[in-house]
């Protein structure tokens, strides 16, 4: 028939084939479903629950179902709301939230809004770690008043704009059009709902406004088409094949006409369908509705307010709000006060914990009430039953606001609940008894160099003097020793007398004259050495003098030997000058005798045994590891399941009483509060791994930019650094195991210089001995010479007898010969 058809509703049917005569000013339903798709790429929500009331709505958010992403591990769930005895929803909203959902998208009826919202802030699920998408473009229409002092982020689209000039006017001229007719006005407003309600008073449905836009925009075509052309009006049998005559022409006029309305541009593309449309992005405040962005067909979402707004507004919410904090008994962040039993609240408890959260709250200005885990566990997964225990579970389960304890931030507990920037930093480590201190070695003075290198030096000395003899032997620039031997006497025949002897003199001349005949006269031959200044032994002598930092009276005088005396001297004064530097510390440091100092050291052995908490992080570090050595430890605990201890106290004590047969792995904050307070314990090696402690959030939490602000700020003050000086080494017994610094250096004893007097004496020894050995050499020696001077007399007698006889007297000659018949008894 050619008739025009305006349609103002959402209509799935006709999403991708028109009738050439049907025209809708509802959005586009393919162009809607994008902008869901974007408002939730712009929110950053990649897991996600769908409640739909109906078929129609599965359909108007079919984009949505193929946003997953295995690599993202992003999930959506699709749940019906299907509504028990009098409505009732509250089963199905248990069920979401004991799923973990907070990021919701709901569509339905505007008239079911308010009730769902209502039953799902009665089963806890209207906190301020939910976020809720409304897909209705009317929830302006509902009244939110018992919502907006929650914390909850309700967002959703809104196409007619309540605060436009054209929209109150309408609304306006409405109002007085009804007023004069006496007739209800058929919307909400202040008047209707009060004067708390969240509706504007000038607002108006989605619905109303189209059917305003559908009839302007019927008047304007209407008008365009009059002014072209008469249009006549006629009737017209829907069961005759007659049509309109102005129908295709009117229905073209309605396609190209771009106006303004109340839910703003109009305007068609070629198949009569509105997709080029601006939609408003509101959010639920204390205000009520307000405008946070925008979305529009080319450019997407859009969000008007910046980072610093954003921030403001979640610290704002933060103003007097009260926060229940799940935390654990564990020294030194939760303790319970001497006082405890007459206390209550927060003043029961002292620690680190206690004091963190109190700066945090005065810089946020929010109260706390601090409560105790009830299963007195930090937190693990359970893969069978698909939930968490501890205070991990107390979050999951909106019990706490907020975790703040020893809690390690592992990515097992980041995929559970959220975490802020570590407040402490620390690493797995090894708790072992104190090693007993090692006895100074008597020969101490020989640590500062290896054995290798006294080695080296002895060689290096027995080369240097074989070489120094070596060269002055060779060189003729050195000059010979100055030392002459005594002159000898020799006869015709060459045959050397003894030279002159005062007491031969006086035995034969009584004069102190020798005196010979002719024939018996000897020639005097003086015999002089050659050997130079540098023989063997005055070689090792300049060699030794210079490697104990003494002079000698032997010089060398050719270029060779100096050269080498110079590089010698060179030698040993570096040797020395390290020698020195390392003697003092190898001297006065007390050493400790450790069977193991590090990780791979006790991997290593089989005698000590070692374990962890079973079940805690430092647990799962080892079994996690890829590391050889941390993997083989993991076998090892694997194997003897008596290792693992139920909590850390357990292990220390453990360690205290198997008295160096068993090492704890615990968290190095742990092992330092430890070390401070119970004087045989010791940390062995460095940190294995890293991490941090942090507070724990749910997911999805908006505190967590405010609480890591705070941390960051207390951190850059120095706070966080003050608060572990404190609650460490001086509250509660702390600082007792520390060394106090001694006004001097210690001094020696016996153990530390005694085998330098043990060299001394077998020095002394060995040198009386050598002393000993050169007397009675010396003795032979002398003795051999006399023995040679008298057989060289008796000879020398028998020569000259008989002439010698005729001239003595018989007297002098019986009383001297008788004394040369034999030695004098001191040969």
């Amino acid at each position: 028939k050619e008739i025009p058809h305006i349609e103002t509703r959402w209509d799935f049917t006709t999403s991708t084939v028109r009738d050439q005569y049907s025209i809708n000013l509802y959005p586009y339903p393919l162009t809607l479903r994008k902008a869901y798709l974007d408002l939730l790429q712009a929110m950053n929500w990649k897991s996600f629950t769908i409640l739909y009331e109906n078929n129609e709505g599965i359909i108007r958010l079919q984009d949505l179902l193929k946003c997953t992403d295995e690599e993202d591990e992003s999930k959506v769930i699709v749940r019906q709301l299907n509504p028990g005895p009098g409505n009732d929803y509250r089963p199905l909203l248990k069920e979401i939230k004991v799923a973990g959902a907070r990021r919701i998208i709901l569509d339905c009826s505007p008239e079911n809004i308010k009730e769902i919202l209502k039953q799902a802030q009665q089963v806890g699920m209207m906190s301020a770690y939910h976020n809720y998408i409304i897909t209705s473009l009317d929830l302006h229409m509902v009244e939110l008043e018992d919502f907006k002092y929650g914390g909850t982020n309700i967002t959703a689209f809104r196409l007619v704009n309540p605060e436009s000039d054209l929209v109150q006017q309408a609304v306006r001229e409405w109002i007085q059009g009804e007023t004069m007719f006496n007739r209800a006005i058929p919307f909400g407003g202040k008047s209707i709902k009060g004067a708390n309600s969240t509706v504007n008073p000038f607002s108006i449905s989605t619905e109303t406004a189209l059917m305003y836009d559908a009839a302007l925009l019927f008047a304007n075509a209407l008008n365009a088409l009059d002014r072209s052309q008469d249009i006549e009006t006629v009737n017209l049998d829907c069961n005759s094949e007659q049509t309109w005559q102005h129908g295709n022409s009117l229905i073209n006029y309605m396609k190209l006409v771009e106006m303004t309305g109340l839910t703003g541009k109009v305007s068609f593309d070629t198949e009569g369908f509105r997709s080029n449309f601006k939609l408003d992005i509101v959010e639920l405040r204390k205000e009520g509705l307000t405008q946070v962005g925008t979305w529009e067909t080319g450019t997407g979402a859009n969000f008007s307010r910046n980072y610093t707004e954003q921030y403001t507004e979640i610290v704002e919410s933060l103003h007097n709000k009260t926060l229940v904090v799940s935390t654990i008994l564990n020294d030194p962040f939760l303790m319970l006060k001497e006082d405890s039993k007459v206390l209550v609240g927060n003043d029961r408890y002292e620690g680190y914990s206690v004091d963190l959260i109190y700066e945090i709250s005065n810089i946020l200005g929010f109260n706390y009430t601090i409560k105790l885990v009830d299963d007195d566990n930090y937190g693990s997964y359970d893969k069978k039953t698909g939930k968490w225990n501890g205070m991990i579970g107390e979050l999951l389960e909106q019990k706490a606001d907020l975790v703040l304890a020893d809690l390690t931030i592992t990515y097992e507990r980041e995929q559970g609940v959220d975490f802020t920037m570590p407040f402490m930093n620390l690493g797995v480590t090894i708790l072992y008894r104190k090693p007993n201190k090692k006895d100074p070695n008597l020969f101490s003075f020989m640590s500062p160099l290896s054995v290798g290198v006294w080695i080296s030096i002895m060689t290096a000395y027995l080369a240097v003097s074989l070489i120094l003899y070596t060269i002055a032997r060779l060189s003729p620039f050195e000059p010979p020793s100055n030392n002459k031997s005594f002159p000898m006497e020799s006869d015709e025949s060459g045959l050397r007398l003894a030279h002159q002897d005062p007491l031969y003199e006086a035995i034969f001349t009584c004069t102190g004259n020798p005196v010979r005949t002719v024939a018996t006269q000897a020639q005097f031959e003086t015999v002089e050495t050659t050997t130079g200044t540098f023989n063997a032994m005055n070689s090792f002598w300049f060699v030794a003098a210079s490697l104990l930092g003494q002079g000698v009276d032997v010089l060398p005088s050719a270029f060779s030997t100096r050269m080498i005396a110079g590089l010698w001297w060179f030698f040993t004064l570096i040797m020395i000058s390290s020698y020195t530097a390392n003697l003092a510390a190898f001297l006065t440091v007390e050493r400790m005798e450790s069977p193991i100092e590090s990780a791979e050291d006790l991997a290593r052995q089989q005698k000590i045994k070692y374990g962890a908490v079973q079940g805690g992080s430092t647990a799962a570090f080892f079994r996690d590891s890829k590391i050889t050595t941390y993997a083989k430890m993991w076998a090892y605990m694997e194997q003897n399941p008596n290792v693992f201890t139920k909590s850390n106290r357990e292990g220390i004590e453990r360690v205290l009483k198997e008295d160096g047969d068993y090492a704890f792995m615990m968290e190095s904050t742990n092992v330092e509060y430890v070390v401070e307070r119970k004087c045989e314990l010791t940390q062995i090696g460095g940190l294995l791994d890293s991490k941090g402690y942090g507070i724990g959030l749910p997911p999805n939490s908006p505190y967590r930019t405010p609480i890591t602000s705070a941390i960051l700020q207390l951190q850059e003050g120095g706070k966080l650094h003050l608060l572990k000086e404190k609650w460490w080494k001086r509250m509660r017994g702390g600082g007792k195991c520390q060394e106090k610094p001694e006004g001097g250096a210690a001094a020696l004893g016996w153990k530390n210089v005694g085998g330098i007097f043990l060299v001394l004496m077998v020095g002394l020894s060995l040198a009386c001995v050598i002393a000993l050995i050169e007397y009675m050499c010396n003795r032979r020696k002398i003795r051999n010479r006399y023995i040679y001077f008298y057989l060289e007399l008796r000879k020398l007698f028998w020569i000259n007898s008989s002439a010698e006889l005729q001239q003595e007297n018989s007297f002098t000659s019986n009383s001297i010969w008788p004394g040369f018949s034999t030695l004098p008894s001191e040969f």
